[in-house]
């Protein structure tokens, strides 16, 4: 039988969505119902604290709260890697004058 890590996490969640063109703040919590989910449902004790983001336009990324400083993801940044930070929301915005492709993929990160 296959033993797994005690760090290892059969836990993730992935989310793709178009991002408008002139979206701000984004509530990712809000819009998209299955944010945390998979977490909440495995009885997960934290939040992801890891979080890939693939885009295809550039866009702006707030963790947590809109009050957060932005971290602006280009195409060419693509797939841009957030580890280390325990994520309970994010706010997306869209400027770049396209709609945008937007992957994520959360887990939680190696204790």
């Amino acid at each position: 039988m296959l033993q797994l890590r005690s760090y290892l996490t059969p836990v993730y969640e992935n989310i793709e969505f178009t991002l408008n063109d002139g979206q701000t703040d984004y509530d990712l919590d809000v819009n998209q119902a299955a944010f945390l989910s998979k977490f909440q449902a495995a009885g997960m004790p934290i939040v992801p604290s890891f979080v890939m983001i693939r885009t295809n336009q550039t866009i702006t990324v707030k963790l947590n709260k809109t009050t957060n400083d932005a971290i602006t993801i280009t195409s060419t940044d693509s797939p841009f890697v957030i580890d280390g930070v325990l994520i309970n929301n994010m706010f997306l915005s869209n400027a770049s004058g396209s709609n945008a492709a937007v992957k994520l993929f959360f887990r939680e990160a190696h204790a």
